[in-house]
């Protein structure tokens, strides 16, 4: 079970998700073909079993220890750090970076639930804060949503070799930081 997940990683690393199929997941794996539908039932579980050992959202957002009631504070720590992590494990996770892109590139029902549930957890973070920017008229939601998507963009930005966005060269170790302490700052500014 654990080769053949690691085969969809690693062809999904190398050849992107349409690379995916059984027989050359089977092949790169060192089994048969049948041991994909004994352990996995399709290709569809394969893929299902795949993103949830790859796909950290959900483990991230469980290990979140905030109180019931957080403070505006800890609320503002707690989105800084979430991004910060995401930005740090997004840029040296090449296999993350092939799911999202397949996340976005086309409607698959498996990509379509993952998404989903971490669209409910990250929505019920953003909940808490709710009372916070009421009658504020900022929008943490439409921050995150930007944020999240400009942290997806750049780094696959960098990763195609496209180098540089805006002038921040991302595998420079001082710019990288300087990301990272961006995003602090437009937290910071919505609080």
């Amino acid at each position: 079970m654990s080769r053949l997940i690691g085969a969809v990683g690693n062809t999904l690393r190398e050849k992107g998700y349409h690379g995916v199929g059984v027989n050359k997941i089977a092949l790169r794996a060192g089994v048969s073909k049948p041991m994909v539908y004994e352990y996995f039932g399709n290709l569809n579980g394969l893929r299902k079993a795949y993103i949830g050992k790859k796909d950290t959202w959900m483990a991230y957002f469980e290990s979140l220890e905030l109180p019931e009631n957080p403070t505006t504070e800890e609320l503002k720590h707690c989105f800084v750090k979430m991004l910060q992590d995401q930005v740090r494990y997004f840029h040296v996770e090449r296999e993350m970076q092939k799911v999202v892109l397949w996340q976005i590139s086309e409607y698959n029902l498996l990509m379509r639930a993952t998404c989903e549930a971490r669209e409910r957890e990250g929505v019920r973070l953003l909940e808490l804060a709710d009372a916070h920017f009421r009658n504020s008229g900022i929008s943490l939601k439409a921050v995150m949503g930007m944020l999240v998507g400009g942290i997806y963009y750049n780094v696959l930005h960098d990763s195609a070799g496209h180098g540089t966005l805006a002038g921040i060269d991302i595998k420079n170790e001082k710019e990288f930081d300087t990301v990272l302490n961006t995003i602090a700052q437009v937290i910071g500014w919505a609080f």
